[in-house]
């Protein structure tokens, strides 16, 4: 599985990154994750996808931009990954 934080470094940036840590370790899967803090970086993802960060994406699909999901929300969508990555 991939996720990706999309964002530049700030509080809501740092938040959201903390509420995906710490599903995953409780939900003990493994990813790989991606932080992408440079405005050039993000620029791209803009140009495409994202209108507004922070934005969580998990495996190329995106979850929440512009907002903070808790993490109970993002234990919930990464265990329906897990379990659509496992079929």
């Amino acid at each position: 599985m991939k996720i990706q934080v999309v964002g530049q470094e700030n509080a809501l940036q740092r938040r959201l990154l903390k509420n995906v840590l710490d599903a995953l370790k409780e939900l003990g899967c493994e990813c790989r994750l991606e932080v992408i803090e440079e405005l050039k970086e993000i620029l791209e993802f803009e140009k495409h996808d994202i209108v507004c960060t922070p934005a969580l994406i998990v495996n190329g699909h995106i979850l929440c931009e512009g907002h903070i999901w808790d993490k109970e929300h993002i234990k919930h969508f990464l265990e329906k990954a897990v379990k659509e990555n496992s079929v």
